[in-house]
């Protein structure tokens, strides 16, 4: 069960408080068909949860403390929904590799030059008139300096943390969108804010809430087979030829993107005939064979 057809959630609430009562087993119901029309409906309301926590914006202004980053998602992804996977940065903690030296443990060294290798440092008490010898705050007693970086935290002595989460695709997205999810829903101290990149795709793209389809068919296909295979979002698909012999783009309704209100736009198949260039002699005089049968 599909509940993003529905033109709103509360319309969708209404139509599962209908029907889970249809199908409860206690009223004779499918305990099957039952469990998986309460699974869709748990699907789809957990969607709707994250969705009212994600918004599309045109025009950001992007202030307070953020994070901003580009989501690159495939025509699919866009035309369909779904989730993607996204990294962000977390919170902050001591390299374990160095822990917190930011230098590498085992790397270069070279003599500490403020206790000149000994690791201690002479101080005088004047009113004790007294010699002290205290711990070099330089080298910490090592006598030595470390001279190469971490290469785990790159010198900084800290490291950052990533943070993973699976982000609802919101239908409808175009390229240039900006998706902004609230730091509340995401757990740390900053918004997040996510420019839509569509990737290319080499016969697919998205014009006007439409699919479009670019393909080459060779002219023998529409003569010689009743049907013509072309792509769709959800694979292939056989298509009647005598709609590849107008010129015209051919039109498959409600095949295209989901909008977010569930409805979907057009797959528009614009086609290109393929006429070969040139013919070898004996299929020339074949196809002239085929035009006299055809003629008469």
């Amino acid at each position: 069960m599909d509940f993003r057809q529905f033109n709103s959630f509360e319309e969708a609430k209404r139509f599962f408080r209908e029907t889970v009562k249809k199908l409860h087993p206690d009223r004779g119901g499918d305990k099957e068909a039952f469990l998986e029309f309460l699974k869709s409906y748990e699907e789809f309301f957990q969607s709707y949860q994250t969705a009212s926590k994600v918004k599309v914006l045109k025009n950001p202004v992007l202030k307070g403390n953020y994070f901003f980053s580009v989501l690159e998602l495939t025509v699919e992804e866009v035309a369909l929904g779904g989730k993607k996977k996204i990294t962000i940065p977390g919170e902050e903690k001591v390299c374990p590799k160095c822990e917190g030296l930011g230098k590498k443990k085992d790397g270069a060294y070279s003599q500490c030059g403020f206790c000149k290798g000994s690791g201690f440092v002479e101080t005088y008490d004047q009113r004790k008139e007294a010699i002290s010898y205290l711990t070099c705050p330089y080298c910490k007693g090592q006598g030595v300096i470390l001279t190469e970086k971490c290469e785990e935290c790159k010198g900084k002595g800290y490291v950052k943390l990533l943070n993973e989460f699976w982000l609802d695709i919101p239908l409808g997205l175009k390229e240039g969108d900006y998706i902004y999810v609230e730091k509340e829903s995401l757990g740390v101290d900053y918004d997040l804010y996510l420019e839509v990149i569509i990737k290319p795709h080499p016969y697919f793209s998205l014009e006007d809430g439409n699919l479009k389809y670019r393909c080459q068919i060779p002219f023998w296909e529409i003569l010689l087979n009743d049907f013509i295979t072309i792509k769709t979002l959800e694979g292939e698909e056989v298509v009647s030829s005598s709609l590849f012999t107008e010129g015209q783009p051919v039109i498959l309704k409600g095949r295209g993107p989901f909008f977010p209100n569930g409805k979907r736009g057009n797959l528009i198949v614009d086609y290109h005939i393929y006429l070969p260039k040139k013919l070898p002699p004996k299929a020339k005089d074949l196809l002239k064979k085929v035009v006299e049968l055809i003629e008469k």
